[in-house]
């Protein structure tokens, strides 16, 4: 664990100037930032802090989250601040927008705001993250992501792309693009890996693309695709994901599903609502999220926890797919 005397070495001032800033004395603006800035880099935790987290409650707890892009995540997000209104707690959010040091500075600015307890919505655990995660003296959650070592809330993602793909394989499409998510996020990765597996001694011809969750880049990399793949189906990682699919299909008069096939996973709202309604996985996102808070609420009143709880996904057959 880092001390006063790493953070005097890597900015080179005295150990007393340090103290002061530790203790709001007096120290200049530009000292100021310089040890904020040592501080944030290798995580110092000052012992009064760690004091603090053994023997009282803030009655907060932390929630960190990689973007604010997603129903299903905002979804859990509420579920998890709908429990919390029934508690003396409340919930302070910060967004890494998928910076991931900045998500292992968020994890250790956490501690030091001396929340009782955080919620890591995981889109991937580095090092970096298992160093911060290992060092932490508060109870943790992880969301979205199965880590043996911690109590973990997830949902089948492997299973939903095994349950799309099982599906799929019988209904005489030759070509398949799936558009995926890139590889910072590992549990919707996992979706591709099912739907992989599911094809796997099947002649169907596979095609993979990787970008982010958003409706506009779904929609300019399908008007870019249509024109060079065969495919008559069409796989977003995401519902998001789906929908700019078919906006790029109707703004080029492709009929849906009677000349391509769209499907998604996540089961958004509109999802059911849009013409064609979408082929879809269904999570149980709030029952993820109110399993969350539960698990760490649990967790900072003593209580012992089970390490991992995934919940089953549900396939949704609608008009997109044929």
């Amino acid at each position: 664990m880092a001390n006063i005397n790493d953070i005097a070495k890597k900015t080179g001032f005295s150990k007393s100037t340090i103290s002061r800033y530790l203790n709001q004395g007096s120290v200049s603006d530009s000292a100021k930032k310089k040890i904020k800035e040592a501080i944030d880099e290798i995580g110092y935790i000052p012992n009064s802090y760690a004091r603090n987290l053994k023997s009282s409650r803030t009655n907060t707890i932390g929630v960190i989250i990689p973007n604010f892009i997603g129903y299903t995540k905002n979804t859990a997000l509420n579920s998890i601040n709908l429990y919390l209104k029934t508690t003396p707690y409340s919930m302070l959010i910060a967004c890494s927008n998928d910076d991931m040091d900045e998500e292992v500075r968020i994890i250790y600015e956490m501690q030091r705001l001396n929340v009782d307890g955080i919620i890591l919505f995981a889109s991937d655990l580095t090092d970096k993250h298992m160093e911060a995660i290992n060092n932490l003296s508060m109870p943790l959650v992880i969301f979205g992501q199965d880590l043996p070592s911690h109590t973990s809330i997830f949902a089948d993602d492997y299973e939903a792309g095994l349950l799309m793909g099982s599906y799929i394989k019988n209904l005489n499409h030759e070509e398949i693009s799936y558009f995926d998510v890139g590889s910072y996020d590992h549990a919707v990765g996992k979706r591709f890996e099912g739907f992989f597996d599911a094809l796997r001694g099947t002649s169907i011809k596979l095609n993979h693309h990787r970008f982010d969750f958003t409706k506009k880049t779904a929609y300019e990399k399908a008007k870019d695709i249509l024109d060079r793949e065969n495919s008559t189906l069409y796989l977003g990682a995401t519902d998001n994901i789906a929908f700019g699919i078919i906006e790029a299909l109707r703004e080029k008069n492709i009929r849906i599903p009677e000349d391509i096939s769209v499907a998604g996973f996540g089961n958004y709202e509109i999802s059911s609502l849009i013409n064609p309604a979408l082929t879809t996985v269904d999570f149980p996102y709030e029952k993820l999220g109110e399993y969350a808070i539960q698990s760490l609420i649990r967790k900072i009143d003593g209580g012992n926890e089970k390490k991992i709880q995934k919940t089953k996904p549900k396939l949704i057959l609608r008009d997109s797919l044929r």
